[in-house]
């Protein structure tokens, strides 16, 4: 019994490692171009002297970047003090004016203005708490974003 229980496993197992390389249900383009099909029993790349094939997967060999914009202002904006009771100032060695939006943490917009970085913003009416302070560059299309604490 024991000798035919280790024919059998042999024997299945020397078929099971078999695989032959067959489309399943093909579908697709019917030129000479495959665009896809269903039920691969391979996964590969096939070759002949001119053409090459797929097998399982689009294979990615034009890759695009869609953006490379950095839109992070320069790192000389200081946004201070930070915490702060009161004040919030912004400065900048060249520019002067920027947008800037203010949310809590739970996403609400409480301010959404301008600022000048001669003139500093009162946070005297906000309650205390953590806020996301957005600053944005309308022509350079550049902002930061900054979390400050309301004291």
């Amino acid at each position: 019994m024991k000798n035919l229980v280790i024919i059998l496993l042999v024997t299945t197992m020397g078929y099971s490692q078999s695989i032959s390389k067959q489309v399943i249900a093909s579908a697709g383009l019917s030129a000479p171009q495959l665009s896809w099909t269903t039920g691969e029993a391979v996964v590969g790349l096939m070759q002949s002297s001119t053409s090459q094939l797929g097998n399982g997967y689009h294979d990615a060999k034009s890759l695009v970047a869609l953006g490379i914009e950095d839109y992070s202002l320069d790192v000389q904006l200081k946004v201070y003090p930070n915490p702060t009771a009161q004040l919030l100032y912004v400065s900048h060695p060249e520019q002067t004016t920027f947008s800037i939006g203010i949310a809590d943490l739970n996403g609400r917009q409480v301010y959404s203005g301008s600022i000048n970085t001669t003139s500093p913003l009162d946070l005297g009416q906000y309650p205390q708490g953590m806020y996301v302070v957005t600053i944005e560059n309308k022509q350079a299309s550049k902002k930061n974003t900054y979390k400050i604490i309301k004291k």
